[in-house]
Order: C-alpha cells, then sequence, then structure tokens
C-alpha cells in the first residue's frame, strides 16, 4: 500500500510545555492505525495538529504527498481530511439526510452566492446529494432514521450517522477521536463494520481509542505514546 500520511520530528510546545516531542510515523492508504496512550500522552495534541487546529512549533506534516505543515483547519479538511469527535456534532433540527448533505456542501461549491446567482445548479446539486444521503443511509442500514430530526435519535445513533458523514463530502483520511465511548456492545459492531467497509471503499483512519481491544479487532497498524513520544509502533505504521 502507498503511503497517505507522514509526520517528521512533529513538535508542539506551550509556554515551555510540550505534549508532543519529536514524533515521527507514516500511515498507508487504506489502512487502519490504533493511537493509544494514558491521558496526557499527547493523543489529542497530535489530532489538533494534523488537522490544523494548532500549529507545530517545528517538524513537517506531509498529506497525499503535500506538506500541509501550519496550514488552516479549512485547507486541510478540503484536502479530505476530517475529524469526527467523541461527541456527536449534528444539525438537531435537521432530518438525519439533512444533516448529510449538509457535511457535503462544502466540497460541492453550493454557497449563499449560488443559491442567488445560480439557482438551478444549486437545486441540481441538492437533489444529487440528497440521493447520494439516502443511498448511504440505505447501504449502512439507517434508512428507517432518514426523516427523523437528529435531536430524536439514542446517542448511539447521532454517533452513527455522525460517521455516515465522512462518506458524504470526499473524505480521505477520519480522524476519530473514541469513536465507541459510550456504546453498547451491538452498536460497536456496527460501528466496526461500518469503518471496514468504508476502508475497503478507500478510506484511511487513525483512531484514539480506550477501548484497545474492540479497535484491534479492525486495526492494521497501533501506535503507543507515552509523554509527548512515540512509544512503540506495530504493523503498517512505520517510523
Amino acid at each position: 500500500m502507498s503511503e497517505l500520511l507522514n509526520i517528521q520530528n512533529l513538535n508542539k510546545s506551550f509556554d515551555g510545555v510540550a505534549p508532543v516531542k519529536d514524533v515521527s510515523f507514516a500511515v498507508s492508504k487504506q489502512s487502519i492505525t490504533l493511537i493509544t496512550g494514558e491521558n496526557g500522552a499527547g493523543k489529542t495534541t497530535l489530532f489538533n495538529l494534523i488537522t490544523g487546529l494548532v500549529k507545530p512549533t517545528k517538524g513537517n506534516i506531509t498529506f497525499n504527498g503535500n506538506n500541509i505543515t501550519g496550514k488552516s483547519s479549512l485547507e486541510i479538511a478540503r484536502q479530505g481530511i476530517i475529524r469526527l469527535y467523541q461527541q456527536p456534532r449534528l444539525f438537531k433540527n435537521l432530518l438525519v439526510w439533512e444533516n448529510l448533505v449538509s457535511a457535503a456542501h462544502n466540497n460541492t461549491g453550493n454557497s449563499f452566492l449560488n443559491l442567488i446567482f445560480k439557482p438551478k445548479t444549486a437545486k441540481q446539486e441538492d437533489e444529487t446529494l440528497e440521493q447520494k444521503a439516502l443511498d448511504l443511509l440505505t447501504k449502512f442500514g439507517l434508512h428507517e432514521l432518514s426523516n427523523q430530526t437528529a435531536g430524536e435519535l439514542s446517542y448511539g445513533q447521532q454517533k452513527l450517522i455522525s460517521f455516515c458523514m465522512i462518506a458524504m463530502n470526499g473524505t480521505q483520511l477520519a480522524l476519530l477521536d473514541e469513536p465507541f465511548a459510550g456504546l453498547n456492545p451491538q452498536t460497536i459492531e456496527r460501528f466496526s463494520n461500518m469503518i471496514l467497509q468504508m476502508r475497503s471503499e478507500g478510506i484511511t483512519f487513525l483512531i484514539i481509542e480506550h477501548n484497545i481491544n474492540e479497535v484491534l479487532k479492525v486495526a492494521d497498524g497501533h501506535i503507543e505514546m507515552k509523554d509527548g513520544k512515540i512509544k512503540t509502533i506495530n504493523d503498517i505504521a512505520t517510523v
């Protein structure tokens, strides 16, 4: 498998405190890599650096052969890196399929100006995205939820829907922050199957998770962090 993400000598300091220290690893395309470590190990800061929420003190991040070090979170998202937080981030008053369509708008250019100056184009794009959303929900066995508002769903259902949004917007690399937290075993199994399905369709995953055994069932690689550094790396993720 070819390389998708390469991190070299990444460091981040905040007023003399360094939560990430000389971190280097690479991730192959269509892989699933688990990142573990105790609280304070640097996992969240690492995700913040990859997604552009904070800028590194030094080091380089290369994605798809392009240097994305220090770019804004919007620029990085548009290149195909999406982060899914532990708590679902949905528009609670919108229908489920409308939430999925909203996730795709940034990539289609269906902006407020399009609605004013190109209403026909905007309408066609929305119809295409609506069908894509409904097809996606059907594929993952969630079609019965499509016309419910997101606020009506259970916590587990909201997490499954927020995960579906990844497949709506051209994601190449998905960063998942404790995706299994708060889920029952049946929903965890369903989530795992969705991860495997999306991986088979070209999406690569980096996953922070305390439920290590469950992620290891689907992971190809495992990175363990301690005190801001890489402690061990196994399988496809290599220094």
